[in-house]
């Protein structure tokens, strides 16, 4: 009886099925120079992968920032010769005012620029992956250090780049005030300019690397800060103004960091400041011990958060694309919002007629910002209808239409329950109206707030006698953006055609075509409105025919609205 034959050797895997780097089965893996090993592989293997995208990217980029180049410097070159010639500021009074309030406005635009950045971060961070990273490279065991740490260094790289080029040009300007030095203020600015730049990417990490108490203090923390952005800038007009005192002014300088920065610059243009290199290597140190810590730090952010950044921006991009704005904010809030109870009530009214402006009145009321936008855009309308009266020509033309703009984004922010129905008819499915008849529903609210308002300041007007001949006309036009408001709100989805557009000589219509599409609305009602102000600014009189000419431009405007949303259903 013979032997059993020993079963024959199986033949050695393949290297691809035997070793895998990332799930730590080759030899040598399981130790942690093996696992290092393993890491600088993958990330080796995604840089070559997306090599060809970011050589793209940079191609893209590099077009687009020498075509802001050329433009800039061919429509900024002739004023910035002007003032390096000292020309600039020739017949300019109150330049002592100017300067001395520069030891307010400074640091409260650095700290303004700072907040924003803060703002910016909760949704889009310095600290970020690509889409396909997000969901391929994060959840793998790679060194997050490597992975984060090359591109953060590439977005402070830049934005300190960038910040340094436009603060050494608003330096420039600042160093040809009296008793200043271009050179030396290009400099300060230049500085001033690149540390804002690093103090936003800072505070954009400590946004990203807290992003779980971000998310649940969000709606919170938010309001706060908005209001004290407005303070701020509420506090550099009143510098430039003259109205903050002197010591305000020296407390602001040295209270923290948005002072330091901009204290050279103060120098630079002929203020005080006379221990500023102190200043500057406070700051210095102060950055250096950040810039430590949020190498540290930034490796630490949640996948979570980086996740939901990645989405985000490749949504809000898209919505930028085809010019869906109010999509593209509506994605920027939507991990902040809370539902929160309603406190203001208003009584059900016992008319059914009545029930739509009840609902655009309870939803107004139930958020004041926009109440506060609207009333803030009348009061520009009526400051720059004022201004127009006494102006030349060409400032009159631009201080009109600066006043109309600011009317309709009045009406805008008036017509915001409209916009809402526009965007998802559901909410209007169970009223007796169709589209048609409920946009003209909406006009009900927007115009009766404008005309109240306008006739409130035409009545202060008479009674005081410091009226101005340009109120009346916004009064007419009022009705008129109202209708253009509710045209914006019920425009629906950009047609294909409009965004393949037509091959021209001068290139392809596309943007133009976009941009028509998109703000037909408040074009047309600028164009019917814009020459009875700009005939009764000057003159104080408004000629008997432009009166039923702005009350057909608002019928006009109110049955294309009308159109506009029937053609929705």
């Amino acid at each position: 009886m013979s032997e059993p034959e020993p079963p024959a050797p199986e033949p050695p895997a393949p290297e691809s099925e035997a070793c895998s780097p990332l799930a730590g089965s080759c030899p040598g893996v399981g130790s942690a120079r093996g696992r290092d090993a393993a890491g600088r592989e993958a990330l080796a293997y995604l840089r070559a992968a997306g090599q060809e995208g970011r050589r793209a990217r940079r191609r893209g980029a590099a077009t687009t920032l020498y075509g802001l180049l050329v433009v800039t410097v061919m429509l900024g070159g002739p004023y910035l010769l002007t003032a390096a010639d000292g020309s600039w500021w020739a017949g300019v009074g109150g330049l002592t005012r100017v300067r001395d309030g520069l030891a307010g406005t400074l640091p409260a635009l650095w700290a303004v620029a700072v907040l924003l950045a803060a703002r910016h971060a909760a949704w889009h961070g310095p600290v970020g992956v690509s889409l396909p990273g997000a969901g391929w490279a994060l959840p793998q065991p790679l060194s997050r250090r490597r992975l984060l740490l090359p591109r953060l260094a590439a977005v402070t790289g830049g934005g300190v780049a960038v910040g340094a080029v436009a603060g050494a040009v608003a330096g420039f300007v600042l160093g040809t005030l009296p008793g200043g030095s271009a050179s030396g203020g290009a400099g300060a600015g230049a500085w001033a300019g690149a540390t804002l730049a690093g103090a936003c990417v800072a505070v954009g990490v400590l946004v990203e690397r807290y992003d779980r108490a971000v998310l649940r203090l969000g709606p919170r923390l938010f309001a706060p800060g908005w209001a004290v952005v407005g303070v701020l800038l509420t506090l550099a007009v009143w510098a430039q103004a003259g109205g903050v005192p002197h010591g305000v002014g020296r407390v602001l300088l040295w209270s923290g960091p948005w002072g330091w920065a901009v204290q050279p610059l103060l120098a630079a243009a002929g203020g005080q400041a006379p221990v500023w290199p102190v200043a500057s290597g406070a700051l210095l140190a102060l950055l250096a011990a950040v810039a430590v810590w949020c190498s540290h730090a930034a490796p630490r952010v949640p996948g979570d958060a980086l996740r939901r950044r990645a989405r985000t921006l490749g949504e809000v991009t898209a919505s930028l694309y085809s010019l869906q704005f109010r999509q593209a904010r509506r994605t920027v809030l939507a991990p902040h919002r809370r539902a929160g109870r309603a406190r203001l009530r208003l009584p059900v009214p016992r008319h059914p007629w009545l029930l739509v402006p009840w609902r655009d009145a309870t939803g107004l009321l139930r958020a004041p910002a926009r109440l506060a936008w609207a009333a803030t855009a009348l009061a520009v309308a009526l400051t720059a209808s004022a201004a127009a009266a006494g102006g030349a020509p060409p400032h009159r033309v631009l201080l009109s239409l600066l006043a109309l703009a600011a009317l309709y984004a009045a009406a805008a922010q008036l017509a915001e329950p409209a916009r809402v129905d526009g965007d998802d008819p559901r909410r209007a499915g169970t009223l007796p109206y169709a589209r048609g008849t409920l946009a003209l529903w909406h006009a009900v609210i927007p115009a009766a707030a404008l005309l109240s308002a306008l006739a409130l300041a035409l009545g202060a007007a008479a009674l005081t006698g410091a009226g101005h001949p340009g109120w009346p006309v916004l009064f007419l036009a009022a009705p008129t953006m109202v209708g253009a408001a509710l045209v914006s709100a019920y425009r629906g989805s950009m047609p294909a055609h409009v965004a393949l557009g037509v091959e021209t000589p001068f290139g392809n219509t596309a943007p133009f075509q976009m941009a028509v599409w998109y703000l037909r609305g408040p074009l047309a009602a600028l164009l019917l409105t814009a020459p009875p102000l700009l005939v009764a600014a000057p003159t104080g009189l408004l000629a008997m025919p432009w009166t039923p000419g702005l009350l057909g431009a608002a019928v006009l405007h109110l049955l294309w609205a009308h159109h506009t949303a029937r053609r929705g259903d």
